[in-house]
């Protein structure tokens, strides 16, 4: 009986820390660009699609848009990739590059993100990445 509980409970913890492994960046040091926010950014302009296809865990996936240079004043639809060569807002503690930014994403765009292992996120960037709670 104690073997089959020691089973269990290792089976459970490898199970946990695979799921942990997908937390990792896809993006090396260096690639993200920092910006101090006495620089803004320029306003959001005009966005064209550029329809690219990308290698999402081993399968190819067709993105409406993929995002590249600046994140900041942007609006994103359908399905989106955010790569890692952005430019973004430099923060201390939370993660909130995203203040100050003319940023929308509509509600049923699918964006997955280099710097969060191409984890596909449903609900916007907002609650992780600004420190209001304005909808945008």
């Amino acid at each position: 009986m104690k073997n089959k509980v020691l089973l269990i409970f290792t089976l459970f913890f490898m199970v946990l820390l695979s799921a942990c492994m997908d937390a990792r960046s896809l993006c090396a040091p260096g690639m993200i660009t920092y910006r101090e926010r006495t620089n803004p950014f320029p306003s959001i302009t005009e966005q064209q699609l550029n329809p690219q296809q990308i290698e999402i865990k081993r399968k190819m996936m067709d993105f409406d848009h993929v995002v590249s240079g600046q994140l900041c004043n942007n609006h994103l639809e359908g399905l989106v990739y955010v790569g890692c060569d952005i430019e973004i807002y430099a923060w201390e503690g939370k993660s909130n590059f995203l203040d100050d930014c003319n940023f929308t994403v509509e509600p049923d765009a699918i964006i997955y993100v280099a710097a969060h292992n191409n984890t596909a996120y449903y609900k916007g960037c907002n609650s992780c990445h600004m420190s209001d709670e304005k909808p945008r």
